[in-house]
Formats: C-alpha cells, sequence, structure tokens
C-alpha cells in the first residue's frame, strides 16, 4: 500500500536531510533554499497546508507537543515583527526572509506529521532516520581514515557546493563531520538517535532487522569520538540517561558493561583518541572555546537590555555584522527576547511530556520504548542548544522537528488505545486501573480492570 499524500516525501525526507549535505545545493539565487532537504521541506508544508484547508469535519485534538509547536510559531511571528521596528541593514533583513523560511515551514510539517501519522507511518519516519544518521556516521568514520568532505564528492546536475568547511584537526586528530555542516552538529544527531538504534535493537521484527540496527547503533557510537567534541559525549550520556528509564536494572548493569567493553577496544583499536576527549572535560577551564562561550554572555547583555521582551528580530544576529554566538538560547533571546526563549524551551520541554504521556499510557514494551526513545532524542537535542547555535545547523533542525512531530503523533496513538495514566496515588499504592471498554492489553484479551503491575509486566510482549 503506497503512502497517501504527501507522505512519501515525508517520509524519505530524514534520510535526504540526513544523507545530502547542507552544503549542496542547486546554483542559482535560492542559495541556502536550494538544498535538497529544504526543498522538499517546502512541498510538504504546502501539501499539509492544502490538507488543512480541505479538510472536513473535527480537527484532531492538540497533542502537548502541538502546543508547543503553536507556541513556537506565535513568539517566531512576534520576533519577525520586532524586526520591523528599527532600520535593518542588508545582511539583517536577508537574515529575517532566511531564518523565517526556514522555521515556520518546518513547523507546519512537524504539525502535519502529528496530526496524520499512524504507528506504521511512525516506525517507517523513525527507521529512516535511524538509517541516514547511519549513513552520515558511516561517512565520518571514512574521513577519519581519509580526510575528505562529502559536499565536494557528491557530483549532481545543477548543484554546487556552498560554505565548505568545519572539518580540522584538533588534539592531534581529524574532525569528521559525516554528511553535516559541522563536527558538533554530527556529534549531536549521533549521540541524540543512540537510543532509537538501542530501541529498534530491542524489538526489530526480524533477527535480520535487530541484527542491522545493533550494526547501525555502534556506527553512531563510533562516530561520537571521532567528532572529537565535547558536545557529543554530552549529548549521548543525557539520551542514554533518559532512555534507561525504561530498561531492567539488569539491561542498565549489561548496558555499562557494553559501554566500558566498547570504550576498551576503541583505546586499543584508536590509541589517544579517547583521551584527548576525556581531556577536553578536565581541562575545560583552561579551553579556549569554553572561554569563548562564557565570554559571550557579558558581550549580549547590552542587546539584551535594548530589547528585552520581543529581542532584534528574528535572524538579524549575523555572525558578520557582530559575532558567532555559540549558545541557540542566548541567540534566541537576542533575536526574540524573553518572548522566543520562553518559546524555544517549551517547544522542546512540550514534545518530551508528549512522549512521556505516550510511554506512560503504553500497554506493550514495544510501544513505551518507541516513546522513550523519541523523548531521549528530543531532550538529548533541547540540551546542545547551550553548547552551539541549534537552528542555524540544517540537518539537526530537520531532525529536530520531525521528532516533535513524531512526538504528537505517539501521544494520539497512546490516546487512542494505550492505557489509562493512573493518577499518582494509584501508581504508589498499585491499584487496578479500569481499561475502557474495546481496548486491549499486550496478551490479547479485554479484561474489565487491569492492575498497574500487571499493566507494566504485559509491556515484555512485541507487536
Amino acid at each position: 500500500m503506497q503512502p497517501q499524500g504527501p507522505w512519501f516525501a515525508i517520509v524519505i525526507l530524514p534520510f535526504v536531510a540526513l544523507t545530502i549535505p547542507a552544503a549542496l545545493v542547486f546554483t542559482g539565487p535560492l542559495e541556502s533554499n536550494g538544498w535538497v532537504g529544504r526543498l522538499i521541506v517546502f512541498w510538504v508544508a504546502a501539501a499539509v497546508i492544502v490538507g488543512w484547508v480541505g479538510r472536513v469535519g473535527r480537527p484532531p485534538r492538540a497533542s502537548p507537543s502541538d502546543i508547543g509547536l503553536w507556541l513556537l510559531i506565535g513568539a517566531l511571528t512576534t520576533s519577525v515583527a520586532a524586526s520591523g521596528l528599527r532600520i535593518l541593514t542588508e545582511s539583517e533583513s536577508t537574515g529575517v526572509t532566511r531564518a523565517a523560511l526556514v522555521m515556520f515551514p518546518l513547523a507546519i510539517v512537524a504539525l502535519g506529521i502529528s496530526a496524520g501519522a499512524d504507528r506504521r507511518r511512525t516506525d517507517a519516519l523513525l527507521a529512516a532516520i535511524l538509517v541516514g544518521a547511519t549513513v552520515s556516521a558511516l561517512v565520518g568514520v571514512m574521513q577519519f581514515v581519509r580526510p575528505f568532505d562529502l559536499a565536494t564528492v557528491i557530483r549532481l546536475p545543477g548543484m554546487t557546493a556552498r560554505q565548505l568547511g568545519g572539518m580540522g584537526s584538533r588534539g592531534g586528530f581529524f574532525r569528521v563531520k559525516g554528511a553535516a555542516g559541522h563536527p558538533i552538529e554530527f556529534g549531536v544527531i549521533c549521540g541524540a538517535l543512540v537510543p532509537l538504534g538501542m530501541h529498534f535493537v530491542r524489538f526489530g521484527r526480524t533477527h535480520s532487522r535487530r541484527v542491522l540496527a545493533t550494526m547501525a547503533t555502534a556506527c553512531l557510537l563510533l562516530g561520537i569520538p571521532m567528532g572529537v567534541s565535547r558536545s557529543g559525549i554530552l549529548v549521548v550520556a543525557v539520551a542514554l540517561s533518559v532512555y534507561a528509564v525504561v530498561l531492567s536494572v539488569r539491561q542498565r548493569i549489561s548496558l555499562l558493561i557494553l559501554g566500558a567493553g566498547a570504550a576498551l577496544v576503541m583505546r586499543a583499536a584508536i590509541p589517544g583518541l579517547l583521551g584527548t576527549v576525556t581531556s577536553f572535560f578536565e581541562n575545560a577551564s583552561t579551553d579556549n572555546s569554553v572561554s569563548g562561550r562564557t565570554q559571550d554572555y557579558a558581550q549580549i547583555d547590552a542587546f539584551f537590555r535594548e530589547t528585552p521582551i520581543l529581542g532584534r528580530g528574528l535572524g538579524t544576529f549575523r555572525p558578520e555584522d557582530y559575532f558567532f554566538l555559540d549558545n541557540q538560547y542566548l541567540l534566541a533571546l537576542v533575536e526574540g527576547g524573553i518572548v522566543l526563549v520562553v518559546a524555544t524551551i517549551l517547544f522542546f520541554l512540550f514534545a518530551a511530556a508528549a512522549c512521556r504521556g505516550a510511554s506512560v499510557r503504553a500497554a506493550r514494551a514495544i510501544d513505551a520504548s518507541r516513546a522513550q526513545a523519541v523523548m531521549a532524542a528530543l531532550l538529548a537535542i533541547g540540551v546542545s542548544g547551550a553548547f552551539f547555535d541549534l537552528f542555524s545547523f540544517a540537518q539537526v533542525t530537520v531532525l529536530a522537528f520531525i521528532l516533535v512531530g513524531i512526538a504528537g503523533a505517539l501521544w494520539r496513538q497512546g490516546v487512542d488505545d494505550g492505557l489509562p495514566i493512573p493518577s499518582a496515588v494509584d501508581r504508589i499504592r498499585g491499584l487496578r486501573v479500569p481499561v475502557s471498554a474495546g481496548r486491549r492489553a499486550a496478551d490479547g484479551r479485554t479484561p474489565a480492570g487491569l492492575a498497574v503491575g500487571d499493566a507494566l509486566s504485559r509491556r515484555s510482549v512485541h507487536d
């Protein structure tokens, strides 16, 4: 059965976005908007809007993820409006248009995914994300062996490579970036998606799929230190900590043992790499990249005091006019004021809440694992915004919005066919929680009542 409407484009979007470098664009006036991933986003956003206009009947109930998206859309709108309150330079005016063309279509795509993705489509999207990230990780491994930039290797008719760079030597090792735009973006993507790989390792429908998922997860883990960046290590630590909620104590211990074993193998295979990465944490107080980030706090104070509520305008804080700001939340504070930075934080938190709601409602282990893996990736990406200007990088921005849309879809799936969320008192006392008529438990029966403990134990059953 073929996907209906724009679903084929939606499913291939994450694979295309994560494997085709954003530096590779069609020649002409589109410039950065000529990236294939962004052109697909424009098409899907237009299809979603047409679907809204032609929709008959009551719209689906808004998920927490949808609320976060609408709050972000509102904050972005006020930030664009704020840019009209002062005279802009040509560079600032271009920046407003560029940022608007990135953020608004992606928000619409995320709302479309949230409203229309069933479980089959959700799994297809998650699989496409994992495959795309794995391809990028494999490219990173090849770059570590022999340095090259993927954007210069791919030769497609009518396309050109622009704004190359980002790779270089650090600590005596070449920093890889895979298909991403920078080693930090590469490390964040690899680290955030490790729980997604673990989900497919645990719940792949066939043995061969579980083996492939194991290999994909290993590639992601291998790519993280090859970026020679603290961000990837911190992101994978956050992601695994969140995903560990759905693992048993034995599984957590096994994960720690496997991690220690993998570190020993890495240390033997590539001497000095792990030591170099860990030294960045030990010597953080004297690291120029860390001191540069902390110096940003004092520099932006004057900009913030000028327009603390609405900011200077979306996309107006251009590096060529001012300086690089390696912190998405500080950048949002300058460009959109308190309104935008709060909306950006809620954008991630509301999506995480949607995933948590889906995980708590799940009657099966596979559903809980899926929701927790998406939640882990979202929170990890959200945390990474404190380390670099997150939404200035094309691939991780597309990934974040797709995951937010998936979070809304998972929440709706949990509401439709999951267990009711027990109250805090019920969870503490282990009281029996009723299951609505027609809602099947994991063993296929439809009991009149189901104990909280029984519901959790039945999560061990697969699809």
